[in-house]
C-alpha cells in the first residue's frame, strides 16, 4: 500500500517538476523527498519512509537524503513563512509604518555613533601587522624645553635619545620618530597651507608602509641637518591637489621657503599614526630647522619635541620589552646627565625615570583620550533609545498577540507545533527590524554625515569618514537582527503559550493571560519611563553645561572681534622681516573702515595650544620642587585693549619695546598674587631658565586674568612679551576690533596682507566667538544629540503610554459602561483611567531619577558648572516626562468618559 501511494506521490510531483523546467527524471530520491513533503498522515509517511529505505538499501545514503529532505522543507516552509509575514504587514501598514520608524531611528542612530566609535576608538592603523606596535613614553622630570600636542609631555623625547634608543636597543625591529608641522607650499601656481610631518628615514619602512607612486623614504634620507630635501606626498594630497599627475614625481614644491623634490606617494589608506590628524606632505626629520625657523631642536637633549613609536620583535611581548629595555634607557639617562648640572635629589629623580610601551595598534591616542568618554556616553544614550523603541514594539505585539489567539488556537488544532509557531511569529518580528535596519541605514547615513560636517578643523578629528563601510553595516544587520528577536521573542512566547480550547469555544481572551498581558506591558511602560527619565536628565545636564560654557567669564571682550593669521616665517622671512611686515600690516589694518583697533599675538587663543617655561625671580628665593613654570605669549602693542583685557597696574606695550630696546614683561594677576603677594610686581626683574642665569626682563604691568587654551580651563600664571623683541618669531595672529559686522571685513583683510605678499597664504580667518565655539564642540555636540534623543524618547514613552492606556480602555469598556450605569460620572472614569496612568509613571520616575543619580558620577567629567546631581535638572526632566504622560493617557481617559453605556453594556 505504501508503495502504491510513493509512486502516485511520485508520479504527480514529476509532473510538478516537470513544469519546473527539470531536465532529469526523477530518481528514487526525489521521490521520497516529494512523498515526505507531501504527506498527511504520520502512518502514511512512515511506511513511505520504509518503502523508501528498501529501495535505497543504503544506510548513508538514505541518511543524507532525509538531510536533504528536510533542508529543503525548512527552508520552503521559512519562504511561507516571510510571504505569509509580508502580507499581513501589508494588512497592517499603518503599524507597520509606525514599527519600521520606530525601528529606523534607534537603529539609524546607534548605527551613526557606532561609526564615529568604530572609526576613532576600535579600527587599527592601516599598516603592516598594527599589534606589534608601541608607544614609548616616560613619565618624569624633563629639564629644558618640552613640546606636547596632548599626550603630556612624558610622550616627548629629545631627538639625541631617540637616536641612542634606536641604535642601542635589542627589542624593536624599528623605532621611529615624527613630529606634526604647518607648511607653506607654493608650487605650480598655487600657494596654500598644508599639514605636513617630519619624520624619521625608517618610518615608512618600520610601518610597513609601501608607495603608490616612486619611492618611500630610507635611511639615506636622514642624513645631515639640512641635507635632505625631498618629500613624499599623501595619497589623499596627492589625488586632492595634482590630480593623481604622475608627472609629479622629481618636480620641486617650494614648502617654507624650501625647494623640495617630490620622491613618492604613500599607499591609499595611510593616513599616518594618529587618529584625525592627517598629514599631507611627509618631509625628513633631519629638515627640522628649515621647516620650523628659528627652532632647530636636533642637537641638544634639553628638547623634547619628538613621539616615538617602536614595531617589536617576532614573538616578543610587550611586558618583555618593557624590561628589557630599561637598562639601555637607564644607559642613555646616565649619559645626558652631566649636561643638564642637577642638584643631586634632581639627579636621582632623573635616573630614576622608567620608560613604558603603551599598545600602539590604534596609533596614537590623543583624539581617543580626548573623546572616548563622550562616544561610550553617546553609545549609552542611543542604546537607550533602540531599547525605549523594542519595548514599545514588543508592547504592540503583545496586543497583537491576543488579537491573534483565534488564528493561533486554529493552526494549534490543527497539529502545528509550537516551536514551529514560534517561528512563524518571529520571522514576522524579523521582517519589521529588516525593514527598520533598511530604513535605519538612510537614518545614519545622514546622522553621520551631518555630524561629520560639523565638526571643526580645529577639533583635530579631520579625516573621519561620513560612509558606512562594510563593518558598519554589517553592524546594522547585526542590530536588526538582535532587535527583532529581542521585542519579538517575548511576545512569541506569550501568544503560543495559549489553550486552543477557549478561543475556538468563541468566548474571546483568556481572562488571565489577557490580565498578564496588561501587566507585562504596564511593566514595559514603567521601563520606558524609567529610560527616558534618564535621557531627559542626560539632556538637560548638558544643556545646562553648554549654557554655562557660552556664560563663562573669559577674561575677554569676544564680540566684534575677528582674527587670521599668517606665517611669515614659512616663507623664509628673518625674524626682523616677520616683526617688520607685522607692523606695516597693523597700520593698513587700522585704516580699514570700522576697524576700531588692532594687534597680534604670536599664539591664538582658545585653540588647545600654550607654551611655557621655567623663570627665576630676582629676589625670589623657590623651594625645593617649586612649580616655577609660567606660561607665555608674545603680542603686539595694544594687545590688552584690543581684546579688551583689564590692565590693573602699569602699562600696555608701545611701539618702543623693540629691539634692542630693555625687555619688558606684562604679567597676570594670579603670577602677581603667586610671585609677589605684597603688591611690589612693578620693576621686579626675572629671566627664562634656572640655575645660572641673568634677570634681565623687567615687569611693567600687570593685567586682569583671562583664559588662554580653552574655555573650561582655569587662569594660569600668565607672562605677556612684546613680540617686537622675539628673536624667532615666524608666526602671527592678528585681532581686529570692529564698529560694524566683522565678517564684513573678510575681503579687504585677504587683499589687505595680498597686497604685501600674494603667495603668504591667509589661514584661520573667522570670528573670534567663532574660534570660541570651536573649542567647545565636543559640548554642543553633546547637548545637542543628547537633547535630540531625550525628545524621541519622550515621543517614543507617549506612543507606547498611549498604546497601553487605549488598549486598557478598549478591554475594559463593558466594565466602564457599568460603572457608569451605576451612577459613576465622567469625572469618576477618567480619574480611573488617569490613575493607572500615574502610577506607571510615578514608578517609572522614581527608577529612572535613581539611576539618574547613580550614573550621574560617571559623566561628571564631562560637565561644566553644573552638578550631575543638580535638583532643579531632575526635577525639571521629571516634570517634562510627569506632563507628556498625562497629555498621552489623558486622550484615552478622555475617551472613555465619553462611552456610551448602552453600547457598552452590549460591547464583547
Amino acid at each position: 500500500m505504501a508503495l502504491e501511494w510513493l509512486k502516485a506521490v511520485r508520479l504527480k510531483l514529476k509532473a510538478l517538476m516537470n513544469r519546473k523546467r527539470l531536465d532529469r527524471d526523477l530518481d528514487d530520491e526525489l521521490a521520497f523527498h516529494l512523498a515526505m513533503r507531501e504527506s498527511m498522515s504520520q502512518v502514511d509517511a512512515k511506511d513511505a519512509c520504509f518503502a523508501a529505505r528498501r529501495q535505497f538499501g543504503n544506510a548513508a545514503r538514505f541518511k543524507e537524503t532525509c538531510r536533504e529532505l528536510w533542508t529543503f522543507i525548512w527552508l520552503e516552509s521559512l519562504l511561507q513563512d516571510v510571504r505569509y509575514g509580508v502580507r499581513l504587514l501589508r494588512k497592517n501598514l499603518g503599524f507597520t509604518i509606525v514599527a519600521v520608524l520606530m525601528l529606523a531611528l534607534g537603529i539609524g542612530a546607534n548605527t551613526a555613533i557606532f561609526s564615529l566609535t568604530y572609526q576613532v576608538l576600535l579600527r587599527h592603523l592601516p599598516v603592516q601587522h598594527p599589534e606589534e606596535l608601541v608607544i614609548l613614553r616616560s613619565p618624569g622630570p624633563q629639564l629644558g624645553h618640552t613640546s606636547s600636542d596632548g599626550a603630556g609631555s612624558a610622550s616627548s623625547f629629545s631627538y639625541p635619545m631617540y637616536r641612542e634608543l634606536r641604535d642601542r636597543n635589542s627589542v624593536f625591529s624599528g623605532l621611529l620618530a615624527r613630529y606634526p608641522v604647518s607648511l607653506s607650499v607654493a608650487g605650480q601656481g598655487f600657494s596654500e597651507r598644508a599639514a605636513g610631518e617630519l619624520v624619521s628615514g625608517n618610518y615608512f619602512e618600520t610601518l610597513g608602509v609601501r608607495p603608490a607612486l616612486g619611492r618611500i623614504f630610507t635611511a639615506q634620507d636622514e642624513t645631515s641637518p639640512g641635507a635632505d630635501t625631498v618629500a613624499l606626498l599623501s595619497y589623499g594630497y596627492w589625488t586632492r591637489r595634482f590630480a593623481s599627475d604622475s608627472n609629479i614625481l622629481n618636480k620641486q614644491l617650494t614648502v617654507n621657503g624650501v625647494a623640495l623634490t617630490v620622491v613618492g606617494v604613500a599607499q591609499d589608506g595611510f593616513i599616518g599614526v594618529q587618529i584625525g590628524q592627517i598629514p599631507d606632505i611627509f618631509i625628513p626629520i633631519t629638515m627640522k630647522a628649515q621647516m620650523t625657523p628659528g627652532w632647530n631642536g636636533l642637537d641638544t637633549p634639553r628638547d623634547y619635541w619628538i613621539a616615538l613609536l617602536g614595531r617589536l620583535k617576532p614573538a616578543l611581548a610587550r611586558d618583555q620589552a618593557e624590561t628589557a629595555l630599561q637598562a639601555t634607557y637607564y644607559a642613555v639617562l646616565q649619559d645626558e646627565l652631566p649636561i643638564f648640572k642637577l642638584r643631586k635629589k634632581t639627579s636621582e629623580l632623573f635616573l630614576q625615570k622608567k620608560i613604558f610601551l603603551d599598545p600602539g595598534s590604534h596609533g596614537r591616542p590623543i583624539l581617543q583620550a580626548e573623546i572616548k568618554q563622550l562616544l561610550i556616553f553617546l553609545v549609552a544614550m542611543v542604546g537607550l533609545v533602540l531599547m525605549i523603541a523594542c519595548a514599545n514594539l514588543a508592547s504592540l505585539l503583545i496586543a497583537k498577540g491576543e488579537a491573534r489567539q483565534q488564528e493561533i488556537a486554529v493552526r494549534l488544532s490543527l497539529g502545528a507545533g509550537r516551536g514551529r509557531l514560534l517561528r512563524l511569529l518571529l520571522t514576522e518580528s524579523l521582517l519589521l527590524a529588516m525593514g527598520g535596519g533598511l530604513a535605519g541605514t538612510a537614518v545614519a547615513a545622514i546622522t553621520l554625515r551631518t555630524i561629520v560636517g560639523a565638526i571643526p578643523q580645529s577639533f583635530g578629528a579631520n579625516g573621519l569618514e561620513a560612509r558606512l563601510d562594510y563593518s558598519v553595516l554589517l553592524f546594522a544587520a547585526a542590530v536588526s537582527l538582535l532587535t527583532g528577536v529581542l521585542f519579538g521573542l517575548m511576545p512569541a512566547l506569550r501568544v503560543t503559550r495559549i489553550a486552543p480550547e477557549g478561543p475556538l469555544k468563541g468566548h474571546g481572551s483568556n481572562l488571565a493571560g489577557s490580565v498578564a498581558n496588561v501587566r507585562l506591558r504596564k511593566w514595559l511602560m514603567v521601563f520606558q519611563v524609567a529610560m527616558t527619565v534618564v535621557l531627559l536628565a542626560g539632556a538637560g545636564l548638558f544643556t545646562t553645561s553648554l549654557i554655562h560654557l557660552q556664560r563663562e567669564d573669559l577674561g575677554i571682550r569676544t564680540g566684534h572681534v575677528i582674527q587670521f593669521s599668517i606665517a611669515p616665517g614659512m616663507s623664509r622671512y628673518s625674524p626682523a622681516q616677520t616683526i617688520a611686515l607685522a607692523g606695516r600690516l597693523k597700520e593698513s589694518l587700522a585704516a580699514l573702515p570700522g576697524v576700531k583697533s588692532v594687534s597680534a599675538a604670536e599664539i591664538p587663543v582658545f585653540t588647545n595650544h600654550d607654551v611655557g617655561a621655567n623663570i627665576t625671580i630676582a629676589g625670589y628665593v623657590s623651594q625645593e620642587h617649586e612649580d616655577m613654570n609660567v606660561n607665555q605669549n608674545w603680542v603686539g602693542p595694544d594687545y590688552f585693549s584690543t581684546m579688551g583685557i583689564g590692565l590693573l597696574r602699569g602699562r600696555e606695550f608701545v611701539n618702543a619695546d623693540a629691539s634692542g630696546a630693555p625687555k619688558v614683561a606684562v604679567i597676570n594677576q594670579s603670577m602677581a598674587k603667586r610671585f609677589f603677594p605684597a603688591g611690589d610686581a612693578i620693576g621686579r626683574v626675572f629671566t627664562f631658565g634656572a640655575g645660572d642665569v641673568h634677570p634681565d626682563i623687567e615687569i611693567v604691568g600687570v593685567v586682569a586674568d583671562s583664559k588662554h587654551t580653552h574655555v573650561r580651563g582655569q587662569p594660569q600664571l600668565f607672562v605677556y612679551l612684546p613680540f617686537a623683541q622675539h628673536e624667532t618669531l615666524s608666526e602671527i595672529t592678528f585681532y581686529l576690533r570692529t564698529g560694524q559686522e566683522p565678517a564684513a571685513l573678510t575681503p579687504q583683510i585677504t587683499k589687505t596682507v595680498a597686497g604685501y605678499d600674494a603667495a603668504l597664504p591667509v589661514y584661520h580667518l573667522k570670528l573670534l566667538l567663532q574660534q570660541i565655539g570651536e573649542t567647545v564642540f565636543s559640548d554642543q555636540l553633546l547637548a545637542s544629540l543628547s537633547a535630540c534623543l531625550g525628545a524621541l524618547a519622550a515621543f517614543l514613552a507617549a506612543i507606547g503610554l498611549y498604546g497601553v492606556m487605549a488598549y486598557v480602555v478598549a478591554r475594559r469598556t463593558r466594565e466602564i459602561g457599568i460603572r457608569i450605569a451605576l451612577g459613576a460620572t465622567r469625572g469618576n472614569i477618567s480619574w480611573l483611567i488617569l490613575r493607572e496612568v500615574t502610577q506607571m509613571v510615578v514608578i517609572g520616575l522614581a527608577l529612572g531619577l535613581a539611576v539618574s543619580f547613580f550614573t550621574g558620577r560617571l559623566i561628571q567629567s564631562l560637565l561644566f558648572g553644573v552638578t550631575a546631581n543638580n535638583p532643579a535638572v531632575l526635577a525639571l526632566a521629571a516634570g517634562l516626562l510627569l506632563a507628556v504622560a498625562l497629555l498621552a493617557g489623558g486622550l484615552p481617559a478622555r475617551k472613555a468618559a465619553a462611552v456610551d453605556p448602552m453600547i457598552a453594556l452590549r460591547y464583547e
